[in-house]
């Protein structure tokens, strides 16, 4: 019986290993394969990292065991090294430094939720706008990138940098108008993407992507620095759009019993249709800055991870600011998971990426990130 009982274990452990080798090998796929294409395997990059963890724990217990199964599970590892090396950033944490090197363009970038009003259900402010604004001038950044930008109809505030960040030099700015409104109350809000300024901006245009999307257009503008001009793009791609059933459901797969068909079916659905829209708007992306006459700069929530079809084709040739000088997972969505990173600055690699910092707050559910692009000197 205790023989049995053995080699049922044994055979269930190898089953266990041999599924997370073949789910492992089609997340490895996921940088070639375009994600409207096959839904099924663009999931297979938002789990990557749990792949991983479970791939290096086999690993180590064939190694203990002195089993050839090692060989196995370590060449597939090495399938998936470019998925690990956008995973993971391999430097030690730094502090942020305000002072600004000359010759160099520092870049903020921030989903700022409407000001924070994502977070109006804890009972305590209409929104966080004065303490955003504080951080936002702290950061000392010379071009701000702002997605979920909000305004009140009411007051038309369009095209309308707030005072507190005029009187910090932030002189020159261009807004686009999204696709939706939304209300609160009775108050109409409007949101926008917008690029601001210290620097003058000159030949901005935007793209949208689709008038029923729920996403924000790609838009750029050409930053006139000192010495060089720098197109800079803002946008975001395709959102999940979960609510609260959404949530309730993914919190609840972490319990079984709680665990529901529909709900699973649910969350799936909404991942399906992210996936195939974000696939082409990443390949617009892709596209205008291809076409840049000036070394470029891509800001935005990709609303999905390093591990897609998306973050690879918006990226292209550009260096990630964060795997240059992050550090670890570089989370930047606050809810659900340690490892969501869908907040982005790529830079043409006549940049040296010399800062790279995101700051830990609480006001927005994504954490604001910026970077300091050195423009190299051959």
């Amino acid at each position: 019986m205790l023989a049995r009982l053995k080699k049922f274990t044994r055979i269930a452990f190898i089953g266990a290993n041999i599924i997370t080798l073949i789910l492992y090998l089609l997340a490895c796929l996921v940088p070639f394969i375009n994600s409207g294409r096959s839904w099924f395997i663009a999931m297979m990059g938002l789990i990557f990292p749990l792949l991983f963890l479970g791939t290096l724990i086999f690993l180590a217990y064939w190694i203990f065991r002195r089993s050839r199964w090692a060989f196995v599970c370590l060449a597939v590892l090495l399938c998936g090294w470019r998925q690990v090396t956008v995973m993971w950033s391999f430097h030690f944490p730094q502090e942020f430094s305000a002072a600004k090197p000359a010759n160099t363009l520092r870049v903020f970038s921030w989903n700022l939720s409407s000001w924070g009003v994502s977070n109006r259900s804890d009972g305590k402010k209409a929104d966080y706008e004065e303490e955003m604004i504080e951080l936002i001038k702290k950061s000392n950044a010379d071009v701000l990138c702002l997605q979920e930008y909000v305004y009140l109809k009411e007051k038309k505030r369009r095209d309308t940098i707030p005072q507190a960040l005029q009187e910090n030099g932030y002189k020159y700015s261009y807004f686009v108008n999204t696709n939706y409104t939304y209300k609160i109350y009775s108050t109409t809000l409007i949101t926008a993407v917008a690029i601001i300024s210290k620097y003058p901006l000159t030949d901005t245009t935007h793209f949208f992507y689709d008038f029923e999307d729920y996403s924000e257009p790609v838009i750029y503008a050409d930053v006139n620095m000192p010495g060089q001009k720098v197109r800079v793009f803002s946008t975001h791609l395709q959102s999940v759009m979960f609510d609260n059933y959404h949530y309730k459901a993914l919190y609840d797969l972490k319990n079984p019993s709680k665990a529901s068909i529909s709900g699973s079916k649910a969350i799936a659905y909404r991942l399906r249709n992210a996936y195939v829209k974000r696939a082409w708007q990443a390949s617009m992306v892709n596209q205008k800055v291809t076409v840049s006459p000036y070394p470029a700069v891509v800001c935005g929530d990709f609303n999905d991870v390093p591990n897609s079809y998306s973050y690879f084709t918006a990226r292209g040739d550009l260096q990630d600011a964060f795997l240059e000088k992050g550090s670890g997972f570089g989370k930047t969505l606050r809810i659900i998971s340690p490892t969501l990173r869908i907040d982005y600055i790529l830079a043409d690699k006549k940049f040296r990426v010399a800062q790279y910092h995101k700051f830990d707050v609480p006001f927005s559910d994504h954490y604001p990130i910026v970077a300091d692009l050195e423009i190299r000197k051959d």
